[in-house]
């Protein structure tokens, strides 16, 4: 699948989750960030953040213990009421 942008976090990534939400920021709805990351609990750190985002994981693939992540932007969630 085409990506609109991607980010690189195999081996030595510094702060990956701003990395990746700085990236997501200036997509617009609908455009695809591709992420990749040997790192099982970052991978988990990903779709627990897409899911509370308002993103969509659309695929998930395994090569190698490198995993690839493509994960649609959505609109943010609505902020509860209180």
């Amino acid at each position: 699948m085409y990506a609109d942008k991607t980010v690189n976090c195999v081996g030595a990534c510094q702060s990956p989750m701003l990395l990746i939400e700085e990236e997501m920021e200036v997509l617009e709805n609908g455009q695809i960030l591709q992420v990749t990351a040997d790192r099982h609990d970052l991978v988990e750190a990903v779709r627990s953040w897409a899911d509370k985002s308002g993103h969509k994981v659309e695929e998930e693939h395994v090569a190698s213990g490198v995993t690839t992540l493509i994960v649609r932007k959505g609109a943010a969630p609505a902020a509860e009421a209180t």
